[in-house]
């Protein structure tokens, strides 16, 4: 008998090919068997993205080091596991964005009306009253931009992480350095933090929608702690180290968006410049 995999030979009274690691099927296919193929591959703690992600919650490092030391089998790929979490977060957020922008206006809405009804004061003078409701108007036109970024940030805000994972992992390598990782055990990092981050993200904004919608803003502190986390455990940092090597993350980080920026303009301006060469 061979395997249905590798084609490697194997013994009669073998449940796993000794190859691959591949189950042996020898039954036909029953509506009994998807059923318990279902349950236990999909919704199984078997099933290799369940496995990651229940074993991540407790021990990211412990995923990580595991993958990158060559237990592959064991847990998704990173990468893998990181689109799927872009995928579901961001199909989340553009279904109820509405919704939860909807409910975080209403609580913004409610700030600006207690204020104006406290300054409802007889006492106060005709024009302290006019520049109180001036400032209450600018304040609600504030609260409608920052609505529309909130808004656009919801829908996008996961596939543009998704895309700066290159980035992102080229701004630890320069942070944590390339004696423990290499860029691409780096990019495995990334891949596994930004994916789990993805997962809690879009777990605290259905939070934030059952309770309050502020509360989807704690996923952002759980990613940066998962994160700083993860990287001391890995690198065998000291408290104080990692703490240092956050406070250098961000440095870089923002170095790193003014360079960008400066070059954007750049190249902007010589784009417009040949486009006005050429057509002007």
């Amino acid at each position: 008998m061979d395997c249905r995999n590798c084609k490697v030979t194997l013994s009669e009274n073998a449940d796993y090919c000794q190859s691959c690691g591949a189950k042996v099927i020898r039954e036909r296919i029953t509506l009994k068997g998807l059923k318990s193929d279902f349950f236990n591959n999909v919704l199984g703690l078997d099933n290799l993205f369940v496995r990651t992600l229940t074993r991540f919650i407790i021990a990211p490092n412990k995923v990580i080091s595991e993958y990158i030391l060559g237990t592959r089998k064991r847990y998704m790929n990173p990468f893998a596991f990181l689109v799927i979490g872009a995928a579901l977060a961001t199909f989340v957020y553009n279904f109820f964005s509405d919704r939860y922008i909807e409910l975080m206006l209403s609580t913004q809405d409610e700030s600006v009306y207690e204020q104006l009804f406290s300054f409802s004061n007889p006492k106060l003078d005709k024009d302290t009253l006019e520049y109180q409701e001036k400032y209450l108007s600018f304040k609600e036109e504030q609260i409608r931009i920052n609505t529309s970024v909130q808004n656009f940030m919801l829908k996008y805000f996961n596939i543009i992480v998704f895309l700066l994972i290159p980035l992102y992992t080229f701004l630890a390598l320069m942070v944590f350095g390339k004696k423990k990782f290499n860029y691409g055990e780096h990019f495995v990092v990334n891949s596994y933090l930004f994916g789990f981050g993805m997962f809690s993200g879009t777990f605290f904004f259905l939070l934030g929608l059952l309770i309050h919608p502020s509360i989807y803003f704690v996923s952002s502190l759980v990613i940066v702690c998962y994160y700083l986390f993860s990287y001391k455990k890995l690198g065998e940092y000291s408290i104080e180290q990692i703490i240092l090597k956050f406070l250098k993350f961000i440095v870089v980080l923002i170095l790193s968006v003014i360079i960008i920026g400066i070059l954007a303009v750049i190249l902007g301006f010589l784009v417009g410049y040949l486009g006005a060469k050429l057509f002007g």
